[in-house]
C-alpha cells in the first residue's frame, strides 16, 4: 500500500505553489529531508547551525567577496545544511545569481536555489512548516488507519502470519516473530527464512531485554534488521524482528505491532491450559507412585523414555514469569514433566539439567535435585525444594548433594560464617605447638570410623601415638569424642578447613 505521508525535502520545497524558488545547482541532494528553514545573515553561519537545515541568505555581509562566499559555503556544508536559498532583487546585492556562486555550489555538491524578490523569507518559512505540518498530519492519519487495521485482524481471530502480512503490506517491512528462547512462529513474505534463523541464533546468543532494541545489518540486502522485545507484566514473552524502512507511519505504529504480539501470546497461553492441566496432572501422579514400574509406565503415556530424572524448583519474579518460564524450560530442557503453582515453577528433567539450565541464564531462585529412577521422583523432588530454599538465601542456583550432607552444607553456607564456626571449633587444638599433626590424626581417626588401628596403618606410626594424640585433643577441646555432637562439629570444622579424604 503507497504512502501518501513522507519528509519534505528539498525537492519538495522547490515545488511548494506561490514560492516561485528557482534550482540554480541541484547536484545529487535534491532528496535530502529538511528539517527546518533558517535565515542566516551573518559572514560565518557555522556557529547557529544544528544539521538539517534550509539556509537562507541575501549575502548582504558578503557582497561579491568570493573569499567570504567560499568560507559561508563551507561552513555550512560542515554544518550540515540541506539548501542554500539566496534571495534576489534591486534591493539586495543580487539581482541575479552569479555564477561563481554556483561554481561553489557545484564544487561542494550543495543544493542552490534563488527566489525572487516577490517572495519573502518570512513566505517560504510559512510555506515550509505549514506543508511539515500536513506532511505529519498525514503521518498520524496512516498510522492510525494501520494499527486499526492490525488490531482488527488479531480482534477477529487471525493468526500470528496474518498479522505480519498485514503489516509488509501497510509498511512494505518484512518482519517476524521469535519466541523467548529464539524459536520462529512466524513471518511475512518479505523476510527470507534464512535471515530469521540468523536473527534467531543471535538473539538465543545475546537476548535483549525489555526497553531494549538490537539492531543488525543484513549480509545479502544491507538492510537494517531491528529486533524488539515484547512483554507481559514486564516479562519479555518474545521478540519481533523487522527489515526497517524507517518509515515514519511504521515507527509510530510499532509499539502496536508489539503490543498485539504480546496479546496474540496471551491468547495462546489460555489456548494451551488444557494441555497444561494433563500435564500438571501426570506430574502429581508420578509423585504419588513410587514404584518404578507404575512410574515408566506413566511417563510412556507422555512418551517420554528414561531411567533416571532429576527434579529442578524454580521461583518465578511473578505468575506471568512463571507461565512464560513453564514454555520456556518445556522446549529447552525437552520435558512435559511440569507445572506450577503461582510463582514456583518445578519440573522433572531427562538427564543432566545444569548446564542447559546455566545456558538459559536463570536469574531467579533454582533449586536442582539428585538424579533418581522414575520411582524416586517425589524424593528428587523435595531435595530441589530443600535447595531452592537455601537457594533464595544465597542468590545462586543449588544443587542438591545426595548423601553427603556436610558437602551440601558446606557449599550453601556463608564462607565468613564458615571460618567463623571452623575457627572457634579447632582453635583449641590449632593453638599448640603440634596442632596441624594433632588435626590430622583427628581427620584419619574419623575417616576409619574412630578406630585407632586403622587409624594408625594409615598414618604410618604406632597405634599408642594415635591414641595420646586422641587423648590430647580430647583434654585441649573439654569434650568426649565419643559424642556424636562432637564428632559432627568437629567434622564439619575440619571439612570447612579444607581437609579430604585423599
Amino acid at each position: 500500500m503507497a504512502s501518501a505521508a513522507r519528509a519534505l525535502t528539498v525537492a519538495d520545497v522547490v515545488a511548494l505553489d506561490g514560492l516561485h524558488l528557482s534550482v540554480a545547482h541541484a547536484g545529487s541532494r535534491m532528496d535530502a529531508v529538511v528539517d527546518a528553514p533558517h535565515v542566516v545573515e551573518l559572514c560565518s553561519p557555522g556557529p547557529w547551525l544544528d544539521g538539517g537545515e534550509l539556509v537562507m541568505t541575501t549575502g548582504a555581509l558578503l557582497g561579491h567577496d568570493v573569499r567570504a562566499w567560499s568560507q559561508y559555503f563551507d561552513e555550512l556544508v560542515e554544518g550540515g545544511v540541506v539548501a542554500l536559498v539566496v534571495g534576489l532583487g534591486p534591493q539586495v546585492p543580487f539581482d541575479e545569481v552569479p555564477e561563481v556562486l554556483v561554481e561553489l555550489a557545484r564544487e561542494r555538491d550543495l543544493p542552490l536555489l534563488t527566489a525572487p524578490a516577490t517572495t519573502s523569507f518570512v513566505c517560504i518559512t510559512r510555506a515550509i512548516i505549514a506543508a511539515q505540518v500536513e506532511s505529519e498530519r498525514l503521518v498520524l492519519q496512516e498510522s492510525s488507519a494501520m494499527q486499526v487495521r492490525l488490531t482488527g485482524i488479531v480482534s477477529r481471530g487471525g493468526n500470528i502470519d496474518d498479522l505480519l502480512e498485514e503489516w509488509r503490506q501497510s509498511t512494505g517491512e518484512g518482519a517476524g516473530v521469535l519466541d523467548r528462547v529464539g524459536r520462529v512462529l512466524g513471518k511475512n513474505s518479505g523476510l527470507e527464512a534464512e535471515v530469521l534463523e540468523a536473527v534467531s541464533a543471535k538473539v538465543r546468543e545475546e537476548p535483549p531485554g525489555l526497553g531494549d532494541r538490537l539492531c543488525l545489518s543484513g549480509e545479502d540486502s544491507g538492510a537494517e534488521i531491528v529486533v524488539s522485545p515484547f512483554s507481559g507484566e514486564a516479562t519479555v514473552r518474545g521478540y519481533a524482528v523487522r527489515t526497517c524502512s524507517r518509515l515514519p507511519k511504521a515507527e509510530l505504529a510499532v509499539p502496536t505491532l508489539l503490543s498485539l504480539l504480546a496479546l496474540e501470546f496471551e491468547r495462546r497461553w489460555f489456548l494451551d491450559e488444557p494441555t497444561r492441566r494433563r500435564r500438571a496432572q501426570v506430574f502429581a501422579n508420578l509423585l504419588a507412585v513410587d514404584d518404578d514400574g507404575r512410574a515408566r509406565a506413566l511417563l510412556r503415556g507422555l512418551g517420554v523414555e528414561a531411567r533416571e530424572l532429576r527434579g529442578i524448583a524454580v521461583e518465578a519474579d511473578s505468575d506471568t514469569h512463571a507461565e512464560v518460564l513453564l514454555d520456556d524450560l518445556a522446549v529447552v530442557l525437552g520435558t512435559p514433566l511440569l507445572r506450577h503453582r503461582g510463582r514456583l515453577v518445578e519440573c522433572l528433567a531427562v538427564g543432566e539439567p545444569q548446564r542447559i539450565l546455566q545456558d538459559y541464564g536463570l536469574k531467579v531462585p533454582v533449586g536442582i535435585g539428585t538424579a533418581v529412577s522414575p520411582g524416586g521422583a517425589s524424593r528428587t523432588m523435595r531435595q530441589a525444594a530443600s535447595a531452592l530454599e537455601t537457594s533464595r538465601r544465597t542468590g545462586s542456583p543449588i544443587e542438591f548433594v545426595d548423601g553427603v550432607a556436610h558437602e551440601f552444607l558446606l557449599k550453601v553456607a556463608d564462607t565468613d560464617y564458615l571460618s567463623a564456626f571452623a575457627g572457634a571449633v579447632l582453635a583449641p587444638i590449632e593453638a599448640t605447638g603440634n596442632g596441624e599433626v594433632l588435626l590430622r590424626t583427628l581427620h584419619a581417626w574419623l575417616i576409619e570410623r574412630r578406630s585407632v588401628e586403622a587409624c594408625a596403618e594409615r598414618m604410618g606410626v604406632h597405634r599408642h601415638t594415635v591414641r595420646n594424640r586422641i587423648h590430647r585433643i580430647t583434654q585441649l577441646t573439654g569434650r568426649s569424642l565419643e559424642s556424636v555432637d562432637a564428632q559432627t562439629e568437629l567434622w564439619l570444622a575440619l571439612k570447612a578447613r579444607g581437609f579430604r579424604e585423599d
